[in-house]
């Protein structure tokens, strides 16, 4: 039986490969060849281009020198290069003809294509992982590759992820949080809640209590901290609300496309709501100083109840920035669940006109 092993530098598996096994050929990448834990090698895949394998290499400075040496073997590259004495041009043409698709997104696919035009019968690959971010895109492809490895040849991987495993369509869901995600942060924002309901409400009292004492010089400063306070207890509430809507999903799949619809809904009626906040702001301040000069039961009424509007505007505004926070973290971990199967990640919406005031 003809054996291959395609060996890769994930340290995890790369070192179980059969370095001692002679009838087994193995294939590295690049400037894997040079490195201390490569103990043999049969053949060199170097198919970036020209730019790329004679300038600076961060994992060996030393190999473009390396490559115009005579090895022996064969480097195989998109084209010849005089240059490098081993250099071996890809079959592209004959690789491309096995499937009828030109798919080869990574080193991996040209090496699969070429197992199979030379006649290997098993291939092992070890010290693959696709477990950094600039390989995601590329690990669809790598099971293209290896589907179809396996209606030709044994094939055996060797791997610390199992870059195979993926939600069950029709059993688990594709991608579900679950209900007890949900429910999860259900409870613990009713918690963070009810503190948040009681600060605020804490803070209110010491805004009433120094406008009938009438402590001017303490009063604006008080009556900003009770602005934070109920605008954090908003954004809380705004979160529970969004976590309470969700378990009503059950265990069903998650949709981004609701969360992104509810994010950019929060954020269109939380700007109406931000506005109405800041007209408060200078009304406040302007029956501020009449109540400071009149310091009459009247002027106290109205400063009383714009600071109570104002309060209850944050309250809102801060309702739709958590409910737009929560449904942003909604997407960020939809997200990861995409990328950890594969996927590409999508960017979040942005966020820069939902800042808390």
């Amino acid at each position: 039986m003809k054996k291959l092993a395609i060996v890769g530098s994930g340290a995890n598996t790369r070192d179980a490969a059969p370095w001692d096994d002679f009838d087994v050929d193995i294939w590295v990448f690049n400037e894997a060849a040079n490195m201390s834990w490569c103990k043999r090698w049969s053949a060199v895949f170097q198919m970036h281009k020209e730019e790329i394998y004679t300038g600076y290499n961060t994992k060996d400075a030393d190999h473009w020198q390396w490559l115009q040496r005579h090895h022996g073997k064969p480097i195989y590259m998109q084209e010849r290069d005089p240059r490098v004495p081993d250099s071996v041009r890809f079959p592209i043409e004959e690789a491309i003809a096995l499937t009828g698709f030109d798919y080869f997104a990574s080193t991996f696919a040209y090496m699969a294509s070429l197992a199979k035009l030379q006649g290997y019968e098993q291939v092992d690959i070890h010290g693959i992982e696709l477990s950094f971010s600039e390989y995601q895109y590329q690990a669809e492809c790598w099971r293209f590759w290896i589907g179809y490895l396996k209606g030709c040849m044994t094939v055996n991987v060797h791997s610390a992820l199992d870059l195979f495993k993926a939600p069950r369509y029709g059993y688990a869901g594709n991608f579900a949080f679950g209900v007890d995600f949900f429910a999860e942060r259900v409870r613990a924002l009713d918690q963070e809640w009810k503190l948040a309901q009681a600060d605020a409400k804490h803070k209110k009292r010491a805004v009433d209590n120094a406008i009938e004492r009438k402590s001017f010089t303490f009063l604006p400063a008080l009556v900003t901290t009770y602005q934070v306070a109920v605008q954090e207890c908003g954004t809380i509430a705004g979160k529970l609300a969004a976590a309470e809507h969700y378990v009503q999903y059950g265990d069903r799949y998650a949709d981004r496309g609701a969360f992104e619809l509810a994010a950019a809904t929060a954020q269109r009626d939380g700007e109406a709501k931000r506005i109405l906040m800041f007209s408060k702001v200078g009304l406040i301040e302007y029956l501020g100083n009449v109540y400071r000069q009149m310091k009459n039961p009247l002027a106290a009424m109205q400063f009383k109840t714009n600071i109570e509007q104002y309060g209850r505007f944050s309250e809102e505004y801060g309702m739709d920035l958590g409910m737009y926070q929560e449904n942003i973290e909604y997407i960020k971990k939809y997200d990861a669940m995409v990328q950890a199967h594969g996927g590409i990640r999508i960017a979040p919406l942005k966020m820069e006109q939902m800042q808390t005031a």
